[in-house]
């Protein structure tokens, strides 16, 4: 189904704008609240000093935290608002699977690409502090959006695989919602990978979404290119979760007007 995409991207433009507007409507500041969330949790984890977990031989020993911190932050919100907005979404669009034919991997989808404003938003932020900061741009930078392509199919696959099951287990929502927090200290989101400890090591070594932010710090801030290896997680994670998630949807689609 998802080879119907194209012919429909009207109806997915439609629904990604609605979502924008709904989620804004009523707010004073309208979508500058979306940098909220990364700029108090980076204010949080600074005041913490989490910078003190950065190890003597660390590349980042030298880098900014608050700058390290929101490299993490910026993605890693993306990735938690589309997963959680996505969950629910076919249960909320009940009435638009009940009454027309149409891909309904739109809905899910149509969450994610949502979340790309307030991304966007974010960047502006990013290039802000990294001025201020005094963090160069340099030629590995330019391998940033091409590993966010590879983020954004991984977090696509994942947010048709729990739209899906949320239709049949409504618990899925709230596992989600509590995961997504979870996940974030199983992700070098506001720390690097220590050296110290295997098991830590080996979760956020194999962790998908740490090799996409582990990428864009070796860019940014290293200025260096990201390993082949460091980002073999991701590289295979992004096929692997839009096959799983475009299988599932695929064979559950049929029974979802029953199930709303």
């Amino acid at each position: 189904m998802l080879r119907e995409l194209p012919a429909h991207r009207d109806l997915l433009w439609l629904l990604v704008v609605r979502e924008v507007r709904v989620r804004y409507a009523r707010a004073a500041l309208g979508a500058a609240w979306a940098v909220f969330p990364p700029l108090v949790m980076m204010a949080v984890f600074t005041v913490l000093n989490f910078g003190r977990l950065f190890d003597a031989d660390s590349p980042y020993a030298g880098t900014e935290y608050a700058v390290f911190a929101f490299v993490g932050l910026l993605p890693w919100t993306h990735f938690a608002t589309s997963i959680t907005q996505a969950t629910p979404s076919l249960v909320l669009a009940a009435g638009m699977l009940k009454k027309t034919r149409f891909p309904q991997e739109v809905v899910p989808l149509a969450r994610v690409l949502a979340a790309l404003l307030d991304l966007g938003i974010g960047v502006v932020i990013l290039g802000g502090l990294m001025v201020h900061y005094d963090v160069p741009l340099s030629l590995p930078c330019l391998v940033v959006p091409l590993v966010f392509a590879l983020q954004l199919v991984f977090t696509a696959g994942l947010a048709l695989l729990f739209s899906a099951a949320n239709m049949f287990f409504r618990d899925v929502n709230y596992l989600v919602q509590v995961g997504i927090v979870l996940a974030m200290f199983a992700t070098s989101v506001v720390y690097p990978v220590p050296s110290g400890q295997a098991w830590l090591t080996s979760v956020l070594v194999l962790n998908p979404m740490s090799a996409y932010i582990d990428a864009y710090r070796d860019a940014l801030l290293l200025g260096t290119w990201p390993s082949l290896h460091g980002l073999l997680p991701g590289l295979i994670g992004a096929p692997v979760s839009l096959a799983i998630g475009a299988f599932v949807f695929q064979r559950c689609a049929p029974r979802f007007a029953e199930e709303v």
